[in-house]
Formats: C-alpha cells, sequence, structure tokens
C-alpha cells in the first residue's frame, strides 16, 4: 500500500461525507440529480529546482508548460433526503489536459520523491505535459436552521482527488550530477495515479427574497496532515437559484476551489497545487 492509498484509508476511517449547494430540498425521500458544467480559468503547478541557480521555484503548467488555462468543466450530482434535516449525496467533476511545448523557455528539474531519479529539463526542449484531474465527493448534511427565508446546513465531508501528472519527450536523467537526455516514450509518465484525498468541514446557505427566487452560498476549508502527507483545501460558491417548476430548477453561481498537496518521500519532497474558479450553470430535477 503506497503513502496515499493509506492516508486515503486513515481518512474514509475517520471523516465518511460531504455536502454540497445543490442539495436544497424540503420532503424526506427527494432524490434531486444535478447536472453542469463551468467555464474554468485554471491554475496548477509544481515545485520544481532552477539548474541555473539551484533554486527552488513555482513551475506554472499553464504559462511555462502551455497547458490550456480556459476550458470547461462537466459537473454532475445526485442528492437525497433521508429524512427533513439529513440528506446524503455525491458528485463529480473532471478537467484532463495535454499540451505539447515545442520550445521550453524556462529549465527546471525535478526528483521523484520514491526512486529518487533527477530529471532535467533545458531550454529548448521539446517536451509533452499531461494534468488530469478528476475530483469526486460523497457526503451528509444537517439542516441546522429553517424559517420562511433562510435554510442553513452544516457539512461535513472528503474530497477525493484522482491526480496524473507526466511528462514526456526530451527529458535529462541526472545520475551521480551527469545529466544524459533521454527520449522518454510518450505513454510513459513519472507521475501516475496520485489519489489525494481531504476532508472539510462548511456551511452552506440560501435565501429566498421572491417567489421561487433564492441566493445561495456555500464554503468549505480544512487542513489536514497524515503520516507523509499533508493538504489544504478551501472551495467557494456562490450565486442564485430560480425555480421553474415545483420539480425543475436552474442555478448560476461563481465558485472557487484551491488544493495544495505536499507528499513527503524518500528521497524529496513533492509539491502539486490545482485550482479553478470561473462561473457555473446548473440545471436540476426533484424526483
Amino acid at each position: 500500500m503506497t503513502r496515499i492509498e493509506s492516508f486515503l484509508s486513515k481518512l474514509f476511517i475517520g471523516c465518511f461525507c460531504v455536502v454540497s449547494s445543490a442539495a436544497y430540498a424540503d420532503d424526506a425521500g427527494s432524490l434531486r440529480l444535478s447536472v453542469g458544467g463551468f467555464y474554468s480559468n485554471s491554475d496548477s503547478g509544481m515545485e520544481v529546482t532552477s539548474p541555473l541557480t539551484d533554486k527552488e521555484f513555482d513551475l506554472d503548467f499553464e504559462t511555462d508548460l502551455e497547458l490550456v488555462e480556459q476550458e470547461f468543466l462537466p459537473f454532475i450530482e445526485l442528492a437525497y433526503w433521508l429524512y427533513d434535516d439529513h440528506v446524503l449525496y455525491g458528485d463529480w467533476k473532471r478537467l484532463h489536459r495535454d499540451a505539447q511545448n515545442t520550445t521550453i523557455t524556462v529549465p527546471y528539474e525535478f526528483q521523484h520523491p520514491d526512486t529518487g531519479e533527477t530529471f532535467n529539463v533545458q531550454a529548448g526542449a521539446k517536451i509533452t505535459t499531461t494534468f488530469n484531474v478528476d475530483i469526486a465527493r460523497i457526503g451528509y448534511g444537517y439542516r441546522f436552521y429553517k424559517d420562511e427565508s433562510w435554510d442553513l446546513i452544516a457539512t461535513l465531508g472528503l474530497h477525493v482527488m484522482w491526480l496524473e501528472l507526466g511528462f514526456s519527450g526530451d527529458l535529462g536523467l541526472c545520475v551521480d550530477e551527469t545529466c544524459e537526455v533521454v527520449n522518454i516514450d510518450p505513454n510513459q509518465v513519472v507521475f501516475t495515479e496520485m489519489t489525494a484525498p481531504l476532508p472539510d468541514i462548511g456551511v452552506l446557505a440560501a435565501y429566498s427574497f421572491a417567489d421561487n427566487w433564492r441566493i445561495t452560498a456555500h464554503g468549505q476549508y480544512f487542513y489536514l496532515k497524515v503520516d507523509e502527507v499533508s493538504g489544504s483545501l478551501f472551495d467557494f460558491s456562490g450565486g442564485i437559484e430560480y425555480q421553474i417548476t415545483p420539480q425543475f430548477f436552474t442555478d448560476l453561481s461563481y465558485k472557487y476551489y484551491k488544493v495544495d498537496v505536499d507528499v513527503e518521500g524518500d528521497f524529496t519532497d513533492m509539491n502539486i497545487y490545482y485550482g479553478f474558479h470561473g462561473p457555473m450553470l446548473t440545471l436540476s430535477y426533484m424526483f
């Protein structure tokens, strides 16, 4: 079992649920399906070392490696109310990107945290970068206050992220401070399928200001360190919802999400961060 898998197992034991802003309902036994997507502005990268100065710096995947910054992300969520004040839910979103950079302008090197191998990328090199992110959440929420205008829900849960980060092309493999340029097979990646789970706590709020209209807000934050893995997460959204029919809803909101993960390896530490923000449109149907 890897460090990440061990971390995931411990978090599932200690924290098993979460809730989302699309989980509002009034009746026990009601099921709400929400689908949609949002146009994201992504910010991702990792900490690397400059071979020129031997100092660490943040390698920006969008600026330095030419990964697409703006892209549409799909979203799906299912929420089920067990009782009037208790809800279970799960959701999923994804962002898969790859890019070919024909001329690297920022030289860098990084070390695999487990094998100790050092990879060097020189200016002018041709590199293919793959960075795939899938985010899944399962959860529970408790409504602790409700009147004619306000609806407040406390949340406790878990985000699970699947990260796949790969580099191929003109990489230098360094041994005993001697670097030899090797061509890494396009199907070979340096880091793959890193699962980074993060628990969170938060609050959902909805305010009804007119018939069939209400303002919604959702905020979550958490920081945790278990064994060699630590990380922080911030998740916030705010928007406005309109009830078209008793069963059909639409919601327009703005979402901000940021996660930072540190892995302490046998040979070196590795830091990967990922975040996105942008407008989100959701359509929901109540069964």
